[in-house]
């Protein structure tokens, strides 16, 4: 990518989520044009059977079938497309990427986990490069959360953990509502493993900047807001704090998935992993005594873009 003015595009096939970003490359950023959001789910069951589910891959090809429509009559001069966690664990993920290739014409490349952390905390620095002090990055996928801890002038720290919405709600969550012991073995879990992976990262929540990425997030903030229709400028770079998290746990743990699916703010199709995604937010928090986070809208597809043509 080397001229300004020209209209691109990046796809983040993540766990839960299929993503296009197109926008339009002027004045040191990349600024959107269209985003667009459908739940395909491609890493339904691939927890318990390695191989991605023939409805999720015909979901999720559909999906990109109509991104690369969108892409051709937005005049999009190139795309970049990264899979990340579903496609990692799954041992028939080489046939997708070769099918997408073979009928829409598309190369995708499998991010590893500190490949999402570096996209993410690089989509970061340009989204808050006005903000001071260290920062601590956490994207909650369907499948894995990356954290990446750093400051404007880079990160030092990187790692992505088998936390997901996705993975914990399919392995974990039997019952509709969960009950509370499914809850306590979730939270424990949880806790367990961020005692274990993160031991080594040793911050202070007073002097830090949390930073909460993408679906999970914005989803609790739009939800708090009773947002009808999702209007990105008024979730980016907003807070949301820990007493909020903790509330919507609540209300999200006192009604059936039919009663969720209603909920303003909430898409019918994230309703059923939205529990896990909340409680894996709150048990992160906890963790490092946050009390509140920044929210960014802006994560993976971005930093695809980013990386592709840095300033």
């Amino acid at each position: 990518m080397n001229n300004t003015n020209q209209k691109y595009a990046s796809i983040d096939i993540g766990t839960n989520s299929t993503l296009l970003l197109t926008a339009e490359y002027r004045d040191g950023r990349f600024h959107p044009i269209r985003n667009e959001v459908e739940i395909t789910r491609l890493g339904q069951d691939v927890g318990k059977t390695g191989q991605l589910h023939p409805d999720a891959v015909e979901c999720t090809f559909n999906t990109l079938k109509k991104y690369r429509q969108i892409c051709d009559e937005c005049g999009v001069k190139e795309t970049v497309i990264g899979g990340t966690s579903a496609m990692r664990d799954a041992s028939n993920g080489d046939e997708f990427i070769q099918r997408v290739q073979r009928e829409l014409d598309w190369d995708i490349r499998i991010l590893t986990g500190d490949d999402e952390a570096r996209l993410t905390f690089l989509a970061t620095r340009k989204e808050f490069a006005d903000l001071n002090g260290d920062l601590l990055v956490v994207d909650i996928g369907g499948g894995s959360t990356e954290f990446i801890f750093g400051d404007i002038g880079g990160f030092e720290f990187a790692r992505s953990l088998d936390i997901g919405t996705v993975r914990f709600t399919e392995s974990m969550i039997k019952n509709d509502p969960p009950d509370e012991a499914e809850l306590q073995e979730a939270s424990d879990a949880i806790r367990k493993q961020l005692a274990t992976e993160l031991s080594d990262l040793e911050i202070s929540a007073k002097e830090t900047t949390l930073i909460g990425v993408a679906g999970t997030v914005t989803t609790l903030l739009a939800v708090e807001k009773e947002m009808e229709t999702y209007i990105p400028e008024q979730i980016h770079k907003q807070h949301l704090t820990l007493r909020q998290i903790e509330h919507l746990l609540e209300k999200f743990c006192s009604m059936p998935l039919k009663q969720r699916k209603r909920l303003p703010g909430l898409q019918p199709k994230r309703a059923d992993v939205i529990i896990m995604g909340t409680l894996i937010q709150k048990e992160i928090m906890d963790y490092f005594g946050f009390d509140r986070l920044l929210v960014n809208d802006r994560g993976v597809r971005y930093g695809l873009l980013y990386e592709a043509k840095l300033p």
